[in-house]
């Protein structure tokens, strides 16, 4: 093979690489537009999300989604909801009984029938529920509705790992789903507890603390007061947390979930 040759058969393969990486970016950067417009059978939760249209979305269509459980109230992380998660990502499904982590255990694997329920959209956070009330643009399904909605398979439960990513990756589209971040660390915790409580009443609440990573990027854990290590002190040191991506007050957040954090104090 001549020099000439050796050249043309080294820029051919670089051209052929690029077509590749810039096919899988239109891809990963538009998967919307893969979708159809009217969806039918099984779909993926991210395909489920993207029919969040409005505030409050009734689902007419005869969709499903399947995927396993990662986060329920076996440490009171949530109440009446839970998340599940496919490959495409995860979906907080909002539901009315007082034991998730006995009805939807962790791993199982559960299939949702989605039509008649509700998607309700939080400036970007959605959630499936039931019929919107005047409170709130998503209900719970009612535990008395769960037969018609929900197939759980325990024989195939199956762990799902979380996506490692870092604070700055945070996007719109993470939102919902189950993640992991590494060499981070709680910011000026000084004995802090995972919860503050009322001046008044002692109770626990809802509380929000920071994490940051040695580039100076923050996001807020946001720990509800029914968590039941809400009493504890935040861990100090370098270390890692798993959990769901959320937003509040045009703010992402993180709610960790299974109790999985873990640092080197």
């Amino acid at each position: 093979m001549t020099a000439k040759q050796i050249i043309n058969t080294i820029i051919k393969s670089i051209v052929a690489l690029s077509l590749i990486l810039i096919t899988s970016c239109s891809k990963s950067d538009d998967l919307a537009a893969e979708y159809t417009e009217s969806p039918h059978g099984k779909i993926s939760i991210a395909h489920l999300k993207t029919l969040a249209i409005k505030d409050s979305k009734v689902i007419t269509e005869d969709i499903s989604i399947e995927g396993y459980v990662v986060a329920n109230d076996l440490f009171g992380e949530y109440y009446k909801s839970i998340v599940v998660c496919d490959e495409s990502g995860g979906i907080e499904i909002s539901v009315d009984t007082h034991s998730t982590a006995k009805t939807f255990p962790i791993a199982a694997k559960v299939t949702i029938h989605c039509t008649s329920l509700t998607l309700g959209n939080f400036a970007g956070r959605i959630i499936l529920g039931a019929k919107a009330n005047d409170d709130y643009t998503v209900g719970r399904i009612a535990e008395s509705d769960f037969a018609r909605h929900f197939a759980i398979d325990l024989l195939a439960a199956q762990a799902i790992e979380p996506t490692k990513i870092t604070i700055s990756e945070i996007s719109p589209n993470i939102i919902g789903n189950y993640i992991e971040i590494n060499d981070v660390a709680f910011t000026n915790s000084n004995g802090m507890k995972w919860c503050d409580t009322d001046p008044a009443t002692g109770e626990f609440l809802t509380s929000e603390r920071e994490l940051s990573d040695s580039k100076g990027n923050t996001i807020s854990v946001r720990t509800i007061a029914q968590c039941i290590y809400a009493s504890e002190i935040l861990p100090s040191g370098i270390g890692k947390v798993r959990g769901i991506v959320e937003k509040y007050n045009s703010r992402y957040s993180l709610r960790i979930v299974n109790r999985q954090f873990d640092f080197n104090e």
